[in-house]
C-alpha cells in the first residue's frame, strides 16, 4: 500500500493543478497586445516574467517583456530585460546542448520540462531589438555591439544547426535500437497508416521526409538584421571600414531576397558610392519601417498512438503535438505620403516563414521524441500496474490521468514577435514632412531618419515612433496612437 500512497501523491497534485501552456499563459497579454495596448501588455507579461525568474521558461518570458517594453517606449527597461536575456542564451551557449537530467525529465514528463534555450530567430531579434533600442538612445557604441552579436547569431543559424541536426539524428537512431530492446519500437508507432494520415493532415506529407539536415544548411535566417546593420554602419560612418560594412551588409541582404527589393537596390547604390568615394555622403534619407501582425503561436493536435510494446494489453496513448498556428488578423499595408506621392513598401524579413523554417527542420526530432516518451511512460504504467498486484486498477486509473496530463506538447514561443517587417525608402522630402495614416510627422533634413511603424492586428492601434542619427541628446521617441488603447500618448 506504501508504494501506491507514494504514486497518488504527485499523481494527485498534477490532477489537481494540471499544466498550463505558454499559449493560454500569453493569452490575456496578447489580447491586450493586439489591440495596440503595448503598455497592458507590458504589465501582463512583466508580472509573469517576474514569476518565472530562475525557471527553465525565464527566458521566453523576458523576450516577450523586453518587446512589449519597447514598442510601450520604454526603452532602458526594455535595454535591462533584453540584456537579462542575453545573459541567459550566453550562460546556455557555453553548456552542453542537452542535459542528461533534463532529457530524463522531459522523457517522463513532456518537452517543455526542458529549459527554453531560444531559437535562432530568437536570438537574431533579440539583437536587432536591442540595438534598435541603442539607436533610439543614442547609444551608438553599444548599438554597433549588438549588430556584431546579431551578425554572428546570423551565421551560427547555419553552421551551428547543420552540425546539431547531425548529432539529433544519430543520437535518435541510436535511441530507437535501445528502446527496442526496452521493449518498443517507435518506428513501428511512426510507420502505421492512421499515426502517418493524422500527420500528415497537420504537418504535410514530408513530415519525416528525413531531409532534415540537408535543410539545415539553408536554414532561412532574418534578412532585416543586415539591412539595419548597413543602415547603422551607412549612417554613423567614421571610415572607409565602415562604408565598406555598410555597402556590403546591403549586398547580403539584397541577395536573400533575390535581388527582388527596390529598396534594397536604391541601398547597394548609395552605400557603394559611398563607400567608394564617388559621394561624400549616404544622402538624405527617410525609412519607414512597418512591423505588422502578430507571429504564429503554437498550439496542439491530439492523436492516439498505437503503442508497440512487450504487452499486448495496453492501450493507445492520447498524444499531443505541436503545430503553428499563424495569426492572419494584420494591415499589409499603410498610407505614407511624401511630396505628393504614396510610399511603396517592401518585404524585408517575412518572420512567419522564418519560424515555420525552423520549426519544420526540428519536426522530425519533436515527433520522434515525443513517441519515445510516451512509449516509456505506457511502459511504465503496466509495469507499475503488475508489480501492484490486485491494486494494478488503481495505478492503471492514476498514470492514466497522468499520462494525459503530462502528454501536452512544448508550445512556448516568442509571441509578441511581428508577422512581416517592411519599408519603404525616399529621399527626405523638401519639407521634412511626410503623412503617415493622414497624420504629419517631421522629419530631419539632414541625415537619415527612421520612423518605426507597428500595428499588431488589422482593428488594433498603430504606434509609431521616429529617430535618426544624430549625436545630440537624447529626447524621448516621438509616439503617435491612431486609436484609444494605443502604445502611447
Amino acid at each position: 500500500m506504501g508504494k501506491i500512497c507514494g504514486i497518488a501523491l504527485p499523481l494527485l497534485s498534477v490532477i489537481l493543478f494540471g499544466c498550463a501552456t505558454h499559449t493560454s499563459e500569453t493569452e490575456s497579454a496578447r489580447k491586450s497586445w493586439a489591440v495596440g495596448n503595448a503598455l497592458q501588455a507590458e504589465a501582463q507579461l512583466s508580472e509573469i516574467a517576474l514569476e518565472k525568474a530562475d525557471s527553465g521558461d525565464e527566458l521566453v518570458w523576458l523576450l516577450e517583456e523586453g518587446a512589449a517594453s519597447r514598442a510601450g517606449g520604454n526603452l532602458k527597461k526594455s535595454v535591462d530585460v533584453f540584456n537579462k536575456a542575453y545573459s541567459i542564451i550566453c550562460e546556455y551557449e557555453n553548456e552542453p546542448e542537452t542535459r542528461l537530467s533534463e532529457e530524463a525529465a522531459a522523457f517522463f514528463t513532456n518537452q517543455s520540462y526542458i529549459p527554453y534555450k531560444g531559437y535562432h530567430y530568437d536570438k537574431i531579434m533579440l539583437c536587432v531589438y536591442q540595438s534598435l533600442n541603442y539607436i533610439e538612445l543614442k547609444d551608438f557604441e553599444k548599438a554597433s555591439v549588438e549588430l556584431k552579436r546579431m551578425s554572428n547569431f546570423q551565421a551560427e543559424a547555419a553552421s551551428k544547426n547543420a552540425e546539431r541536426i547531425e548529432k539529433r539524428e544519430a543520437a535518435f537512431r541510436d535511441a530507437q535500437k535501445k528502446d527496442k530492446n526496452a521493449g518498443y519500437d517507435a518506428s513501428k508507432t511512426l510507420s502505421n497508416p492512421f499515426v502517418q494520415a493524422e500527420l500528415q493532415k497537420c504537418y504535410g506529407a514530408n513530415f519525416m521526409s528525413g531531409n532534415s539536415f540537408q535543410r539545415a544548411r539553408g536554414i532561412y535566417v532574418n534578412p532585416f538584421g543586415y539591412w539595419l546593420g548597413g543602415v547603422y554602419f551607412a549612417a554613423t560612418a567614421q571610415d572607409a571600414s565602415d562604408k565598406e560594412q555598410a555597402a556590403s551588409l546591403f549586398r547580403i541582404c539584397s541577395d536573400m531576397l533575390a535581388n527582388s527589393s527596390d529598396v534594397l537596390a536604391r541601398d547597394c547604390l548609395a552605400s557603394e558610392s559611398f563607400a567608394s568615394g564617388k559621394s561624400q555622403e549616404f544622402g538624405n534619407i527617410t525609412y519607414v519601417v512597418y512591423e505588422t501582425g502578430m507571429a504564429p503561436i503554437r498550439k496542439q493536435i491530439r492523436i492516439d498512438l498505437p503503442l508497440f510494446i512487450v504487452a499486448k494489453n495496453v492501450p493507445h496513448v492520447a498524444v499531443n503535438f505541436p503545430y503553428l498556428s499563424k495569426q492572419n488578423s494584420y494591415k499589409p499595408d499603410i498610407n505614407v505620403v511624401a511630396a505628393g506621392s504614396k510610399l511603396k513598401f517592401d518585404t524585408i524579413s517575412n518572420i512567419d516563414e522564418i519560424i515555420q523554417e525552423e520549426f519544420d527542420i526540428e519536426l522530425p526530432y519533436v515527433i520522434t521524441k515525443t513517441v519515445l516518451s510516451a512509449a516509456a511512460k505506457a511502459t511504465a504504467q503496466y509495469f507499475a500496474a503488475q508489480s501492484a498486484g490486485d491494486f494494478g486498477v488503481f495505478v492503471n486509473i492514476g498514470m492514466g490521468i497522468y499520462q494525459s496530463l503530462m502528454n501536452d506538447a512544448d508550445l512556448r514561443t516568442w509571441t509578441t514577435l511581428p508577422k512581416e517587417i517592411k519599408v519603404a525608402r525616399i529621399e527626405t522630402p523638401s519639407d521634412s514632412k511626410l503623412l503617415l495614416e493622414g497624420k504629419s510627422i517631421d522629419l530631419n533634413p539632414k541625415g537619415v531618419n527612421i520612423v518605426y511603424v507597428k500595428s499588431m492586428s488589422a482593428s488594433g492601434a498603430i504606434i509609431v515612433r521616429k529617430f535618426d542619427f544624430s549625436k545630440e541628446a537624447f529626447k524621448p521617441a516621438h509616439l503617435i496612437a491612431e486609436k484609444d488603447g494605443g502604445g502611447s500618448k
